[in-house]
């Protein structure tokens, strides 16, 4: 299958990334997006203060995900969840599996998008109680 942007990764960067190239006018934009949903970790900030900028709106994180997805796909983009890419080509050849088998997507771009993860002092083996200059995102 072939798409003018393949973005990997459905989260709110990859989700705006997707529809401002259809804004752009590419006519076939893809996402995969790993997880059974897309919207990335904002489905998990129930608190508000998302969306001023982009919407001039108080909204909470999964309200800004679901206004991301639906403008997505208002936006004629193909959404991809539960697809796991697991190579990308230097011919931009983008290897996923989903439910449905193995797929190899041609790209005349890719985006990734991808996020990040946030884990915990320990999980990352720094030493100590209270590491003087060493904040997580979350305490940040």
């Amino acid at each position: 299958m072939k798409y003018d942007v393949v973005v990997v990764g459905g989260g709110p960067a990859g989700l705006a990334a997707a529809s401002a190239a259809r804004k752009a006018g590419a006519a076939r934009v893809l996402v995969l997006e790993r997880n059974s949903y897309a919207g990335g970790i904002l489905k998990q900030c129930i608190h508000d203060g998302f969306g001023l900028i982009r919407y001039q709106q108080m909204l909470t994180g999964p309200e800004y995900a679901a206004r991301a997805v639906r403008e997505a796909v208002d936006w004629g983009v193909a959404l991809k969840t539960d697809a796991m890419v697991l190579s990308i080509g230097a011919d931009r050849s983008v290897c996923a599996v989903s439910r449905d088998g193995l797929h190899t997507y041609e790209a005349g771009a890719i985006v990734l998008a991808t996020g990040c993860r946030e884990r915990t002092r320990g999980a990352v083996m720094i030493p100590g109680s209270r590491p003087a200059g060493v904040f997580t995102a979350g305490v940040v």
